[in-house]
């Protein structure tokens, strides 16, 4: 297993990937969301291996805006999902519904990619009934995760900052593992091109994936370098 951290503007990095000839399995980009400039996402396509996948992570500012720029880049038919993950926490607009959850983009750039439903099953609601026509109790997560429930800022997974505060915009283990888990097999090669707090190469770790991560900010990238090693 290998770990492969660069610091620098991720177009830059991923234009140097592609120049020294480097493919990878999967892709997750937890991208800031209100930048409307998607040219690194053509970047990360040609990564990709021949079934590679694509999540992309977002929310209203630009879902709509970036779906149109992957169905232009990955082909419409190569759109699988449009993932909902909840959020409960954060303030209340006083003249609409509250803006809370995050949305997942999911692509895939060829038709055999993989799918091993298996192993994140979740339990049924009618388990145990005659709607539970298997008998197994467990089914496939839809494609709204409620059941992931809150990133509280009191769990232990949080990263602090120098002074102590919590590190903005980091996602938990469990979000990776649901999207990546049932998507990647052991020695897969996952890129994150806004690697932040490096949780998904702490998961990568964790689940024998090697990882290529990318952040330009250098604390940043200090703070995540330290996560992975200590994972």
């Amino acid at each position: 297993m290998t770990v492969r951290l660069f610091k620098g503007h991720n177009q830059s990095v991923l234009n140097k990937l592609w120049m020294d000839a480097v493919y990878v399995d999967a892709i997750y980009a937890d991208c800031i969301y209100e930048e409307m400039n998607f040219t690194w996402i053509a970047e990360c396509h040609r990564l990709l291996k021949p079934n590679g996948v694509f999540f992309a992570q977002t929310d209203y500012h630009s879902v709509y805006v970036m779906k149109l720029f992957c169905d232009k880049i990955f082909g419409a038919d190569k759109f699988i999902n449009h993932l909902i993950y909840i959020q409960e926490w954060g303030g209340v607009p006083k003249r609409a519904f509250p803006r809370k959850h995050d949305d997942i983009l999911f692509y895939v750039k060829g038709d055999e990619y993989k799918w091993y439903p298996d192993r994140i099953q979740i339990p049924k609601v009618t388990a145990g009934t005659a709607f539970d026509k298997k008998g197994t109790g467990m089914k496939t997560p839809c494609d709204v995760f409620y059941d992931l429930g809150n990133f509280s800022t009191m769990d232990k997974e949080r990263i602090k900052d120098e002074e102590g505060k919590n590190m903005q915009w980091q996602k938990p283990l469990k979000l990776i593992n649901r999207l990546l888990l049932p998507t990647t097999d052991v020695g897969d090669v996952v890129l994150d091109p806004f690697l932040g707090t490096g949780t998904t190469g702490a998961w990568s770790v964790m689940n024998n994936r090697n990882f290529i991560g990318i952040e330009e900010d250098p604390k940043i990238l200090e703070i995540a370098r330290e996560r992975i090693a200590n994972t």
